[in-house]
């Protein structure tokens, strides 16, 4: 939706064009400040019109040139045009910033109307913030903008994994447990953590105005979209006030364009392989021996020692005959995934409308796991040019999503390879080793399942109506979502060996269903003063709601594994109780936006938003938020008028405060919970579950930024450069209260945080012709935080941490939150290595003194899980129609605890499988130079530096060869365009750490085929 098309018109033309605008639409734009001489009126043809964009709203500030002449003329705020020449016909060409170019010939005394059409390879010149458009020479804010062929040229999955790969600062976080998880969503970070809860670190997502959850982008259908932007700082989405504190990320879908019915598809061929090339496990002669030197088979008795040289023997007798189980693969499969999206659009210049379906199956390398989506959505749109335009948009997506039933991936990778999951009748084994290790594909062969459910519907219906020099802007858009998710384990499992007849077998249901609605008024006005000074204006309210409700039951006592459903349990668990959710919050805003340009040269941009929320308590209900943003066009200097090598050098900075409300509803208010050991004679008792905090106000964040944007050589060259700073303060956080108020702990604004850092960009086009081009891309991130302030539960948190023993010998370091410190150090006890002589750890104290000792208050920092560096490189090769492109991930400098060391080499258990380092880098006797302790050693390490690395990185994301053509052959096919597409994802990923990944669903490497095709 255009809410100020003013706003869209290009830098580079009002310096020109602002002295003639304060007269009237006829004035002409005169290179180098010169005017044409008049002539006598009566011999003049008059050549008018009004021209509009593709939702049929009229474009102010589009250029008129006349071909062969120096001059051009301007249409009004009203998209109006007039001028006068001798001819009876004058050829023009019509161009605007974001629109293609059009060529056409004018005739005197006939008014004429002409449509333009978006131009998406200059759609990154205009930024979309979600309230209004922006034309980005004269934005001050710190944005990135990709296209729709940008992120299908990466992959087709989801947009979260392909945005990764163009914006600077947005950061993907590895999750090293989920690998390739159809039904694990991205965690993403934009410019580094902010605050210490996780969800409250998400961007706030945008689709075409309408604000929406994580769940919907991951399952949004990448065909239809058109572009996403993503906000960074104060300046570019201050307009959102509480909720972009983290950044905001706006998605516009594609507009509907007029003509006669046009229909689209988009068809993909996914496969999918597991990449096991990190699993480095021992064989059934290695693993044997690795039993040998760890005393797995040596007795303290005589009649202990026989029995287990008969356990051996069988073991060797096994390794002889050839068993060899390839437990890795058991239970993973090729994937086949396939998606298919069909569209159909059309209409006249008044009525448009656009119908779009899709169906897509992902199937995960782990049998059983998948995703399945089902979608649809309608657009309508009315038109009145200046005076009224209607559309309304309503999307309805139906997902599923299949879990595997057997449990985690480990299970299979630490099984002894020289097991056989059948006897030698062929009959599937339940356990081994008398019921010490269970079979884990016996469980896979059961009639447990996890499956789970949605339905979401999103409507967005948008109004435009002008009112003399004024434009009024009005959307309303709600969201419905209902949810079902079943997990079943059957009462074969030997989960419930042992157990009772009637506690065998379980059953967990979840509902959920929420609703949600949002609306929001605007007013815009824009005027040009002292011919060269040039305002525009917005001024808003909005409302919004969220209403969420969620139960979870378990049920138990399942007779038969074929009868997974709640109707044939004999009850609940012992001691269970329901458990969910009800929520219920509101929100309202007013805002106004006021921008100056002067000169195209100096602008400046003014954003506050006064908000409140029933989140927060009763005394601090509303909040402040601006910004204040400056920007200079170095480039319409007269001093660089000349120089026809720099088209863009512009510094940008801007600061404001911006808001976090990404948090539950009612932590402001005194809540109880019913408990039914407390019993009177009236009814039951109610205990405190948090106490109220009237004061409780938003987390807010002062965020600081400054930018520079250069263009060089006719576009072959351009950089982007932003360097930033946020301090979050008000943090919520647990404080710890007196026992006699009935908590332990409740939440006030106690903590801060800040982040700093640098992005880079930069783009060169090294060959470009009419038939070849060839460009490089690479984006450069760095972010660094300190914690401020922590509260005392915090630092009491600390001190549990590092009191529990359990907790120091887990194979992830628990945090440790320091003033001072980085939010994401890494912090462990210095290690000197192992002692030759005795095969223990030797520690290294705070005093630098030596022990044998473990002390966690020892810990000191080893760097930080965050990068020095990361971000992407990409080529883009394109020749006749044909497109070859690369696109890399590379982080350098994270330091991460090798889990696998921690677990798999030292810490493993000699009962299971383990990886090959064990044999190799284990203390075996007195004397030995090595890396882990005694090999015979079976107790989990305490955390130390021994297993903390450097990483460096390097991954090829995607790489695709593409051909797009508009050939004779394709018309006889009735087709006006077709597009194939091979695309390989995850090609290859080289660590210097030396790790498991994947270790509940493995990492996979997938190729694609697609087919986009227009009839």
């Amino acid at each position: 939706m255009r809410l100020i098309t003013t706003l869209l018109a290009g830098g580079w033309l009002l310096s020109a064009v602002l002295p003639a605008m304060a007269a009237s639409p006829n004035a002409l734009i005169a290179s180098g400040g010169s005017s044409t001489q008049q002539t006598p009126t009566s011999s003049l043809h008059v050549f008018s019109g009004t021209i509009y964009d593709e939702n049929g709203d009229p474009m102010p500030l589009v250029t008129i040139q006349i071909l062969g002449q120096k001059g051009g003329f301007i249409t009004d705020g009203k998209g109006h045009f007039e001028f006068k020449t001798k001819n009876a016909t004058e050829r023009v060409r019509i161009t605007f910033m974001g629109y293609k170019a059009k060529t056409l010939t004018l005739r005197g005394g006939t008014a004429q109307r002409i449509d333009l059409e978006p131009d998406n390879q200059s759609i990154e010149s205009v930024v979309v913030t979600g309230f209004t458009k922006k034309d980005k020479k004269s934005f001050t804010g710190s944005q990135t903008t990709v296209k729709s062929d940008q992120l299908l040229a990466v992959g087709t999955k989801n947009v979260l994994q392909s945005l990764e790969a163009f914006v600077p600062g947005l950061q993907v976080v590895q999750q090293n447990n989920l690998g390739s998880d159809p039904n694990a969503r991205p965690e993403l970070n934009l410019r580094g953590r902010a605050t210490f809860s996780g969800a409250a670190n998400l961007p706030l997502f945008v689709v075409d105005g309408a604000i929406v959850d994580v769940n919907y982008i991951y399952d949004m259908d990448m065909n239809t979209i058109e572009s996403v932007t993503v906000l960074k700082d104060a300046s570019a989405s201050a307009l959102y006030g509480a909720k972009a504190a983290a950044g905001v990320i706006v998605i516009t879908t594609k507009p509907i364009s007029e003509g006669a019915i046009r229909v689209n598809y988009n068809g993909t061929l996914r496969l999918t392989a597991p990449d096991l090339s990190d699993y480095h496990l021992l064989n059934p002669e290695q693993k044997l021996r690795y039993e040998d030197l760890a005393g797995i088979y040596r007795g303290d008795t005589p009649e202990e020692q026989y029995r287990k040289d008969l356990s051996r023997d069988a073991i060797v007798r096994l390794i002889r005959s050839g068993v060899y189980t390839d437990w890795l693969s058991k239970p993973l499969r090729m994937g086949v995934s396939h998606s298919h999206s069909l569209s159909a659009e059309g209409g006249d210049q008044y009525v448009r409308y656009g119908l779009t379906l899709r169906y897509g199956k992902d199937q995960g390398v782990m049998i059983q796991s998948g995703r399945e989506r089902i979608s649809g959505s309608f657009k309508l749109s009315y038109n009145r040019p200046n005076k009224l335009f209607l559309s309304n948009n309503i999307t309805v997506n139906r997902v599923s999503s299949n879990e595997p039933n057997y449990g985690s991936y480990s299970n299979f990778t630490r099984m002894n390879p020289y097991l056989s999951p059948y006897s030698e009748s062929g009959e599937l084994l339940r356990s081994f080793n008398g019921n010490r290790i269970n079979n884990p594909l016996y469980e896979a062969r059961l009639n447990s399942y996890n499956q789970s459910q949605s339905i979401d519907l999103l409507n967005t219906t948008a109004m435009q109506a002008w009112i003399g020099a004024f434009r009024l802007d009005g959307d309303f858009s709600f969201t419905i979502r209902n949810g079902l998710g079943r997990r079943f384990r059957s009462p074969l499992s030997n989960d419930f060996r042992g157990e009772a007849l009637d506690q065998r077998g379980e059953m967990v249901e979840n509902q959920s269903k929420g609703f949600n609605y949002m609306g929001k008024l605007m007013l815009s006005y824009n005027r040009t003063f002292f011919e060269k000074l040039y305002l525009t204006s917005l001024a808003g309210t909005n409302i919004e709601s969220t209403t969420s409700d969620a139960s979870t039951y378990t049920s138990r006592g399942f007779y038969s594994d074929n009868l997974g459903h709640p109707n044939f349990a004999l009850g609940y668990r012992s001691g269970a109780r329901p458990s969910g959710l009800d929520n219920y919050a509101t929100a309202a805003g007013f805002f106004v936006n006021g921008n100056t340009i002067y000169d195209n040269r100096y602008y400046l941009d003014f954003i506050f938003r006064y908000e409140g929320s029933s989140k927060f308590g009763k005394n601090q209900r509303f909040a402040p938020f601006w910004s204040l943003g400056a920007g200079w066009n170095i480039h319409n200097e007269k001093f660089f008028k000349g120089n026809k090598d720099i088209q863009l050098l512009k510094l940008r900075a801007s600061v404001g405060y911006l808001g976090n409300m990404s948090f539950e509803p009612y932590q402001a208010y005194t809540t109880y919970d019913y408990n039914k050991n407390i019993n009177y004679f009236i009814g039951a008792g109610a205990v405190p579950r948090g106490i109220g905090n009237p004061d409780l106000k938003w987390e807010r964040t002062l965020n600081q930024n400054a930018g520079l944007d250069l263009t060089l050589f006719k576009s072959r060259w351009d950089l982007t450069l932003d360097v930033y700073r946020k301090l979050t303060d008000n943090l919520l956080l647990d404080v710890t209260k007196a026992p006699s108020v009935g908590v332990v702990t409740a939440k006030q604004n106690v903590g801060e945080v800040v982040n700093s850092g640098v992005e880079f960009s930069t783009r060169v086009v090294p060959i470009q012709t009419q038939d070849l081009q060839w460009s490089l891309s690479l984006t450069y991130s760095y972010n660094s935080n300190k914690v401020k302030k922590i509260s005392n539960a915090l630092k009491a948190l600390n001190e549990k941490n590092l009191g529990v023993d359990s907790l120091n010998r887990s194979t992830t370091p628990l945090p440790l939150y320091e003033e001072g410190e980085s939010l994401t150090a890494l912090k462990v006890v210095p290690s000197a290595g192992i002692d030759p002589a005795t095969g223990r750890e030797v520690y290294i104290k705070r005093d630098g003194s030596y022990s044998f000792t473990y002390d966690p208050n020892d810990r000191v920092v080893f760097g930080d899980t965050n990068p020095w560096a990361y971000g992407s490189l990409s080529s883009y090769l394109f020749y006749k129609g044909f497109s070859l492109n690369a696109n890399f991930g590379y982080s350098l400098g994270a330091v991460v605890y090798n889990q696998t060391l921690a677990s798999r080499v030292e810490g493993a258990n000699p009962e299971y499988n383990a990886d090959v380092r064990v044999l190799n880098d284990r203390w075996k006797q007195a004397g030995d130079v090595a890396k882990y302790k005694d090999i015979a050693n079976r107790e989990s390490p305490y955390q130390t530096s021994r297993f903390v690395q450097k990483e460096y990185y390097l991954t090829l994301r995607s790489l695709s060869l593409a051909y797009e053509t508009e050939a004779a052959w394709v018309k006889k096919l009735h087709l006006r365009r077709a597009r194939f597409e091979l695309l390989s994802n995850d090609f290859f990923y080289l660590s210097t750490v030396k790790r498991e990944r994947g270790l509940d669903y493995p990492f996979a490497r997938s190729v694609e085929f697609s087919a986009r095709l227009s009839f």
